[in-house]
């Protein structure tokens, strides 16, 4: 069995709060600078983790690099975790970029993009390129994820086959963990959404019966 915990970064700073980001890298703000150390503290206790994986933007690399030092594993960047591209969007306040049609139709069709951006259907599928890469790699054991919430919200439908109107149908908290185990033969749990890092350890834990 493999564990697969995923962690959207922290809080941003707060000019950026109303504007849409994407893949700028914007900072965290103090809040998330400081629970971005008490994640990596949690999770530096964890037994059996074999491998930290991390989007190149900093407010998930932070979080990453601290804890792959502390335990001592393979810090792995991987720009298929990368936040979704708003690409003229980026950074224009939300309500701007909301007034613009295209913004609504893009969760008719999938396969609509933000200008010269991407489309819900291409970060789905960096998802599924990324979990078809991971999922059966030796030895096993738990891999650490800090990414984005739109990373996880597509993960998410494309593992349960939803369609892309239901993209915003999950909630994203910041540095809480989606838990998801893989078994042998390929089937899948979602164990826990929006876990506490200090709670992940008991979670793993846990049995059914």
């Amino acid at each position: 069995m493999q564990a697969f915990i995923m962690f959207r970064h922290g809080k941003i700073s707060q000019e950026w709060r109303d504007k849409f980001y994407g893949r700028l890298n914007v900072p965290l703000s103090v809040e998330g600078v400081k629970e971005s150390i008490e994640v990596a503290d949690a999770l530096s206790k964890l037994e059996g983790l074999i491998r930290v994986y991390t989007s190149p933007l900093e407010r998930a690399l932070f979080p990453a690099r601290l804890l792959a030092e502390r335990k001592g594993v393979e810090l792995i960047i991987d720009p298929l975790l990368v936040e979704i591209d708003y690409g003229s969007w980026a950074g224009r306040h939300r309500e701007e970029v909301m007034a613009d049609p295209i913004y609504w139709e893009r969760f008719r069709d999938d396969s609509v993009r933000a200008p010269n951006g991407e489309s819900i259907r291409d970060i789905r599928g960096r998802a599924r390129a990324f979990w078809e890469k991971v999922k059966g790699l030796e030895p096993k054991g738990i891999n650490i994820i800090f990414t984005h919430g739109g990373f996880l919200r597509a993960l998410f439908c494309e593992l349960l086959s939803l369609p892309s109107r239901h993209f915003f149908s999950i909630e994203v908290l910041h540095l809480r963990a989606m838990v998801i185990f893989l078994f042998e033969d390929d089937n899948f749990l979602i164990r826990g959404m929006n876990v506490s890092a200090s709670e992940v350890g008991k979670i793993i834990t846990l049995s059914y019966w």
